[in-house]
């Protein structure tokens, strides 16, 4: 997946969660769908992965090849962006209460010092 502390890391991811969805819908294969819209299977998981970002005749092309208007297919990446980030989840198996609670002491700490 891609890399939280890259700014457009959101919108990439974003856009490959759609893509995903989108074609998981449709049930179609990575290559199958790859073959559909004219690109490598291997540009389509980066993709899906958040690592590549299309360009603008890229989004056509994968409107296209989810038989949806380019309006339609921006708008459901639109949406994906406008729900909110889940929290980072954090294993916490085998740590007793007060040693989790040490944890969030200090991701709140680095959130502080972030916003600073």
């Amino acid at each position: 997946m891609a890399d939280n502390s890259d700014p457009g890391s959101r919108y990439r991811i974003a856009i490959g969660q759609t893509i995903a969805a989108c074609r998981a819908e449709r049930g179609s294969g990575l290559r199958a769908f790859a073959d559909r819209a004219g690109i490598s299977p291997a540009y389509l998981s980066e993709m899906e992965n958040g690592r590549k970002e299309p360009s603008g005749a890229m989004f056509e092309q994968l409107a296209r090849a989810f038989d949806l208007p380019l309006a339609d297919f921006l708008r459901l990446v639109a949406e994906r962006l406008e729900e909110p980030e889940p929290p980072p989840s954090i294993p916490t198996d085998g740590l007793d209460r007060a040693e989790v609670e040490q944890i969030a002491e200090f991701a709140e700490w680095l959130r502080w010092k972030k916003g600073r």
